[in-house]
């Protein structure tokens, strides 16, 4: 049986962001078909801020990226893809980590319950609600770029009717995933409202260097048992959804 071959272009060089992906596609296609995963690492820009605010501007970051290693590995082909007749990737993907406030209701809540006050029908009393101001929430978004190939949706479910046309290669699908969220430390949260970056922010608290290329600040916080890999794979498997259930989501 011909083994397919499938290459990634990743809109990031961080180790973390690299593996995660390739996980998240080595899933993908395990029961398809042989297949082998090619995931090459490109220099994409997010063109958003270093350090981004809110989900429109981190999904923003993460489709820029994507689409600059789209572009990234069409100008140039990686050498580890000579040989494998392709002159564009099956997908790209880009990976945003961002931040957000805590909307005003919920730091009303949060500073209730930690003020022992209880919360009964939405209605909120709480003194010196000031203190949800160093308040910030992490989280990232992915964005999968495709196509609605029939190598793309090789690992469609088994009862996807979905069958790939002539010029399925040409039409671009999008596929997007947000992580699960928590709450940075308040000295964190501090700094980066200070106008720190998230990943130098956990450095200088935590003592640490160049933290983001490792497991990352949820890493610390859960002693290990999320790393900044894994916390990206979850998120990276909802966004290849479309690519599962083609029938749901390719010219519909």
């Amino acid at each position: 049986m011909t083994t397919a071959n499938v290459w990634v272009a990743v809109g990031s060089a961080n180790p973390c962001k690299v593996e995660a992906v390739r996980s998240a596609f080595e899933d993908l296609y395990a029961s398809a078909a042989p297949v082998q995963i090619h995931v090459t690492s490109h220099n994409a820009p997010s063109n958003v801020s270093d350090q981004p605010y809110g989900d429109a501007e981190t999904k923003a970051g993460a489709v820029n990226r994507a689409n600059a290693a789209w572009e990234a590995a069409t100008i140039s082909v990686p050498e580890s893809i000579n040989g494998l007749g392709k002159s564009t990737p099956d997908f790209s993907v880009g990976l945003e980590g961002g931040v957000e406030e805590a909307p005003t209701a919920t730091a009303g809540i949060m500073a209730a319950a930690r003020a022992g006050v209880g919360v009964s029908g939405g209605s909120i009393n709480v003194a010196g609600e000031s203190k949800a101001a160093n308040v910030l929430w992490c989280m990232a978004w992915m964005a999968v770029r495709g196509s609605g190939s029939s190598t793309c949706t090789l690992a469609k479910a088994p009862d996807s009717p979905y069958e790939a046309d002539a010029d399925a290669s040409d039409k671009p699908v999008w596929g997007f995933g947000r992580t699960g969220s928590f709450e940075l430390p308040p000295e964190v949260a501090a700094l980066v409202h200070g106008g720190m970056e998230l990943g130098d922010a956990d450095d200088k608290v935590f003592n640490r260097v160049k933290s983001k290329h490792g497991s990352g600040t949820v890493g610390i916080l859960t002693k290990g048992m999320i790393d900044r890999s894994s916390y990206y794979v979850y998120a990276l498997k909802l966004a290849l959804v479309p690519w599962i259930r083609p029938e749901l989501y390719i010219d519909v």
